[in-house]
C-alpha cells in the first residue's frame, strides 16, 4: 500500500492552505486507489472542522525543547516506503525554515522519497544553506515559472514545473450578495509589511461606492488569532447598505464560490487570487514575494500583481478600474491560461514521481 506523508502545512485556519491540501488529497487518492495519507499540520482541531480527509492527522508537540521533538511523531511514520512531499508552497520563503529540514532530513537517512512540492522560493535567498537544503530534495515541483527559473539557474535540475493544487478545489454554495459585487480582500500581514496600504484601500472602498454601483464583499481567508484577515478588513469604513461581511468559518469551497460570482477581485492573499483565477474572474494581487508574482506571469496577469512597496491609492484605483472595465476581455484570456495552468497539476511527470 502506498503510503503519502504530507508535512509543512499550517491547517485549515488558512483556507489557501485547506484548498490546497483537499486538492492534493483527491489528487492522490485518484491517482493511487487505497493508499494511505498521514498529515502532519499544526493545528489538527481545524483541519477536522473543515473536513481534510487524510488516513491520520498529526499535531506538532508545541513544548518540545527541539525541532525533532516538535516533530517526532510526524517522523515516526517515516518509512523506506513512504513518499514525503513538503506540501508548505513557501516555506522556504521565510527565516524558519530550518524547522521543516528535520522531516526532510529523517526522510534521507531512512531511505524514503523526498519532494519539495508545488513550492515558490524568493530567488534572491537561494544561495548558502538554503540551498542546499532545498537541493538534497529528491525532486522538486514549483508551482510557478520564476522559481523554476531560478532553480535551474543555480544548476539544480530535477525541477518540474506545475501548478498549485487549490487551481483545481471545487465549489460548494454558499450565501451571495443580492446584487452584483467586488471580492475584497485584506491580511494583517500585508499590513504589517506596508501600513500605508490601509489608506490606499480605504480610497478603493469610497472610489468603488462613489463610481459603481456594485457592492463591496469582505472576504477573509485566514481565521488564526494572531492573523486573522477580519481584524484587516474591520479597519475600513464603508456604508452599511453596500458592504457584505462574507462570514468567518465557511470551508474553502464555499470561499471559492462566492469569489467565482463576483465581477472582480481584490485581495491581499494569493490564495485568495487562485480561486479568482481558476474561476476566471479578474484579479488583482497584492504582491509581497514571488508566489504571486510567479503565478499571475504564468497566467499572463503580471500587470495585475501590484509589489505593495509601490503600490498608492491612485495606482490601485486606476488597476481596480482597468479590471472593471475590461473585465470580459480579461475572462477571456483567463479561460485559455487557466485551462493550461490546470493540465500542469496532473501533469505525466508528476503522476510518475508519485506512483
Amino acid at each position: 500500500m502506498k503510503h503519502y506523508l504530507l508535512y509543512g502545512y499550517g491547517g485549515a485556519c488558512n483556507h489557501g492552505s485547506e484548498a490546497a491540501i483537499k486538492g492534493e488529497i483527491s489528487f492522490l487518492r485518484n491517482i493511487s486507489p487505497g493508499c494511505r495519507i498521514t498529515l502532519s499540520t499544526h493545528y489538527p482541531e481545524y483541519d477536522y472542522k473543515f473536513g481534510v480527509e487524510a488516513d491520520e492527522i498529526i499535531g506538532r508537540n508545541m513544548n518540545a525543547a527541539s525541532y525533532e521533538e516538535m516533530y517526532s511523531e510526524t517522523i515516526k511514520r517515516i518509512t523506506p516506503q513512504t513518499i514525503c512531499l513538503s506540501v508548505g508552497g513557501d516555506i522556504y520563503c521565510y527565516p524558519n525554515w530550518e524547522r521543516y529540514t528535520v522531516i526532510h532530513n529523517a526522510a534521507l537517512e531512512r531511505g524514503a522519497k523526498s519532494y519539495l512540492w508545488r513550492c515558490s522560493l524568493e530567488p534572491s535567498e537561494l544561495s548558502g544553506e538554503l540551498l542546499k537544503a532545498v537541493g538534497s530534495h529528491h525532486l522538486i515541483a514549483a508551482r510557478e515559472s520564476i522559481t523554476a527559473d531560478a532553480l535551474r539557474e543555480r544548476g539544480i535540475n530535477n525541477v518540474i514545473l506545475t501548478a498549485d493544487m487549490a487551481f483545481q478545489l471545487p465549489t460548494s454554495e454558499a450565501e451571495l450578495p443580492s446584487k452584483p459585487y467586488i471580492v475584497i480582500n485584506l491580511s494583517p500581514l500585508i499590513l504589517r509589511k506596508n501600513p500605508a496600504i490601509l489608506y490606499a484601500y480605504q480610497i478603493l472602498i469610497n472610489t468603488i461606492i462613489e463610481r459603481t454601483d456594485l457592492v463591496v464583499a469582505f472576504l477573509p481567508h485566514v481565521e488564526i488569532s494572531m492573523d486573522n484577515d477580519m481584524e484587516a478588513l474591520s479597519k475600513l469604513n464603508i456604508p452599511k447598505e453596500r458592504a457584505f461581511y462574507v462570514p468567518v468559518g465557511l470551508c474553502s469551497e464555499q470561499y471559492k464560490y462566492i469569489v467565482s460570482h463576483s465581477e472582480a477581485c481584490v485581495t491581499a492573499r494569493t490564495h485568495v487570487a487562485i480561486a479568482a483565477w481558476s474561476s476566471c474572474v479578474p484579479t488583482l494581487v497584492l504582491s509581497y514575494s514571488v508566489k504571486s508574482k510567479g503565478i499571475a506571469k504564468d497566467l499572463g496577469q503580471s500587470d495585475f500583481a501590484v509589489d505593495i512597496n509601490t503600490l498608492s491609492a491612485e495606482s490601485l484605483c486606476e488597476k481596480v478600474n482597468i479590471l472593471l472595465c475590461e473585465k470580459d476581455i480579461i475572462h477571456s484570456e483567463l479561460v485559455k491560461s487557466v485551462n493550461e495552468c490546470k493540465e500542469t497539476t496532473h501533469s505525466k511527470e508528476i503522476i510518475v514521481a508519485l506512483k
